[in-house]
């Protein structure tokens, strides 16, 4: 069910012309940068916390079931819980962005898309924070969603080799990483 509120205030356009980029993470969920030069920023690490406690009950629980069995009605009542309790900081951050950022006058969300990056570049851990807790598609999707309502665009961009891009000439392949020093041979 999705519940609708139906109001004679509309709000289809957005009030200026300015850009927001997201940064969608494991630790911090969302850092939000706008042309305006507001700065945003949702942590995760008390959400992710009782994930991974629920996650624990949930394994302590399995590791005591009779053999041939592999859940129980506390099990499936307990990854319910996990999942809405997910759902719902998801729900309530991208309302909270997004009405933020309406009212700064964005009308375009920029965010990574993580897709050629996890799999390859990530620890363990943060790969079961964006895959399994915060369901990083999941959650742009519903950005978009809740974005729609307001005449908000969201554009995703592929983050994959952005830490190697040279901002100058935008060579990947002859820049040098070196913990937060990025060298390329233009110069920069």
């Amino acid at each position: 069910s999705q519940p609708v509120t139906v109001s004679d205030e509309a709000r289809a356009t957005p009030l200026a012309d300015e850009t927001a980029a997201l940064d969608i993470g494991a630790n911090n969920l969302v850092a939000c940068t706008t042309t305006t030069g507001e700065q945003y920023l949702y942590e995760g690490r008390d959400l992710f916390a009782r994930f991974r406690e629920t996650t624990q009950e949930i394994a302590r629980l399995q590791a005591k079931l009779e053999a041939g069995r592999d859940s129980s009605e506390r099990i499936r009542r307990l990854y319910r819980k996990r999942t809405r309790r997910r759902d719902h900081a998801q729900a309530a951050l991208c309302r909270d962005v997004i009405e933020r950022l309406y009212a700064e006058g964005v009308n375009t969300v920029h965010v990574g898309d993580l897709t050629d990056v996890l799999e390859t570049h990530w620890s363990v851990e943060a790969n079961a924070k964006t895959h399994n807790f915060w369901a990083f598609r999941k959650f742009v999707d519903r950005l978009a969603c809740t974005a729609e309502e307001y005449g908000i665009s969201v554009e995703a961009r592929s983050e994959a080799w952005t830490s190697q891009e040279c901002p100058q000439c935008g060579s990947t392949e002859r820049t040098t990483r070196h913990q937060e020093t990025l060298t390329c041979p233009c110069g920069f």
